[in-house]
C-alpha cells in the first residue's frame, strides 16, 4: 500500500501505539505470524515492519498475493518446479526458495485452494519444499508471515480451510485496526500522503484545508487507509492551489459522506458491527422491501434474513402498534 521506504505506522493514537508495540514483540520471535484486519488497513506495511525489525532484516522480503494467483499456478509459484515436470518446464525456484534466509509474506492466505494447503502445511512443519516434478526435498530457511481479512475460523468450520494449517498459522497474531478506530491519526496520514504524492507529481498542493480535515473526521472510511490515500491523490492532482479544498475531492465523496449506508457492508468484519438502527434505516429507505434492503447492504437474501432475526426485525407484529416491524411487511 505504501512504498518500501515509507514510515511503517503513521499516527500517535492509542491503537497505533498498541500496534507498534505488538510489532516489536512479534519481530523478536521467528514464529509464524498472522496479521488480521480489513482490506486497506496496511497489513502489508505491518509485515514489512516485522521483517525490518527482525533478525532476518538483511535477507529478502518476498510478498505473494495469494488472491491474485491463478489456481493452476499456485503450486509452481510457491514451491517451484523441476525440469521435465511438464512440457517446457525448466528448473525454477518457487517463492519459498527465494525467501531463504529472509521472510515470505503470504497476503490473503485465506484464498489458497484446498489443494495447495497441505503443501503449505508441510513446508511450515519440515522447512523443506518439494518442487513439482522434483525427487528430493529442498531445505529452506525462512520466516513466514500471513495476512487475511477473512474469518478463517468460520472457513475451518465450513471445511474450506484446514484446521491443522490454521492452528499452525495462528501461532502469534496481530490485529490491524480500521481507520475509523483511529480517526485522530488522519491529520498525520494526510500530511504524509500529500507529501508523497506531491513528490511524485511535482504539484503545488502542500496541505489539506481545515474544512477537508473536518469532513474526513466525519466519514467511516470503509476502504480504510487505502481509500484515504486515493482520495488525497485525486485532490493533489486536481488541486489548483496549495490547499486541497472540498471541490478537489472525488465528485462522489460528499455523497459517500452523506450516505455511507451501503459502504458499511463491504466486509464480513463490518457485518458483525451492523446495528439494530442500521437495519431499520435500510428498511425505511427501501420502504420495507426486504430484497432491496439486502441489495443496499450488499448481503444475500439468506444472510439478510438471518441478521434480521438476530436483530429482532424478522417481521413479527409489534404489540405497540405500527413500529419497526411494520417496515418489513
Amino acid at each position: 500500500m505504501m512504498n518500501h521506504h515509507s514510515p511503517p505506522i503513521i499516527g500517535c493514537s492509542a491503537p497505533a501505539e498498541k500496534l507498534r508495540g505488538e510489532i516489536d514483540e512479534v519481530a523478536c520471535t521467528d514464529l509464524v505470524a498472522m496479521i488480521r484486519g480489513e482490506r486497506g488497513t496496511g497489513k502489508d506495511v505491518v509485515a514489512r515492519e516485522i521483517h525490518r525489525k527482525s533478525q532476518r532484516a538483511g535477507g529478502s522480503f518476498i510478498r505473494v498475493n495469494c488472491g491474485a494467483l491463478p489456481e493452476e499456478l499456485v503450486e509452481s509459484e510457491l514451491f517451484g518446479c523441476s525440469k521435465g515436470a511438464y512440457t517446457g518446464a525448466v528448473d525454477r525456484p518457487g517463492k519459498f526458495e527465494l525467501a531463504h534466509g529472509g521472510t515470505i509474506f503470504l497476503d490473503e492466505v485465506g484464498e489458497l485452494s484446498r489443494k495447495a494447503q497441505p503443501k503449505l502445511l508441510n513446508v511450515t512443519e519440515t522447512n523443506t519444499v518439494d518442487r513439482i516434478g522434483g525427487r528430493i526435498p529442498i531445505p529452506v530457511d525462512f520466516r513466514l508471515i500471513v495476512a487475511t481479512n477473512r474469518n478463517l475460523e468460520e472457513m475451518v468450520h465450513q471445511g474450506a480451510f484446514r484446521d491443522d494449517l490454521y492452528d499452525r498459522l495462528k501461532m502469534v497474531s496481530i490485529y490491524v485496526p480500521p481507520l475509523r478506530e483511529r480517526l485522530e491519526d488522519i491529520p498525520l496520514l494526510v500530511d504524509y500522503f500529500i507529501s508523497d504524492c506531491v513528490g511524485q507529481a511535482k504539484r503545488l498542493v502542500t496541505a489539506a484545508a481545515q474544512q477537508v480535515l473536518d469532513l474526513f473526521q466525519q466519514y467511516s472510511w470503509p476502504g480504510n487507509i487505502r481509500e484515504l490515500r486515493n482520495v488525497l491523490k485525486r485532490g493533489v492532482f486536481t488541486g489548483k492551489t496549495e490547499w486541497i479544498r472540498q471541490e478537489d475531492l472525488p465528485f462522489d465523496f460528499a455523497q459517500r459522506l452523506a450516505t455511507p449506508l451501503s459502504k458499511l457492508a463491504d466486509h464480513d468484519e463490518q457485518l458483525r458491527e451492523l446495528s439494530h438502527q442500521l437495519f431499520v434505516a435500510a428498511l425505511k429507505q427501501c420502504h420495507g422491501n426486504r430484497s432491496r434492503a439486502a441489495v443496499l447492504l450488499g448481503l444475500t437474501r439468506n444472510k439478510f434474513y438471518r441478521l434480521l432475526k438476530l436483530h429482532g426485525l424478522d417481521g413479527e407484529s409489534s404489540r405497540n402498534g405500527p413500529g419497526e416491524s411494520d417496515w418489513i411487511q
